[in-house]
């Protein structure tokens, strides 16, 4: 299983996302995000129309006061 995408606030993660996508079209992707940037990458997701979302986690990091953790699993949809 290919290691998970970390989101960051400069957007390489969509280049490297949509790299593997046209790579691996039938894989899963595991994008991961905090802070700020993981209402970006929801908003980014919520727009794509050829990407079906597996799975969405949150969980808090071990240090609270850092917040929350968001990882999402996505696939690319099938074409008939």
């Amino acid at each position: 299983m290919p290691k998970p995408i970390l989101c960051d606030k400069e957007g390489k993660w969509k280049e490297e996302l949509e790299e593997r996508l046209r790579n691996r079209p039938n894989e899963h992707v595991v994008l991961m995000a905090i802070g700020y940037v993981k209402y970006e990458l929801m908003e980014y997701l919520n727009q794509r129309s050829d990407l079906n979302i597996i799975r969405i986690e949150t969980r808090y990091l071990k240090k609270r006061s850092k917040g929350l953790g968001l990882k999402v699993t996505v696939i690319k949809k099938q074409s008939p």
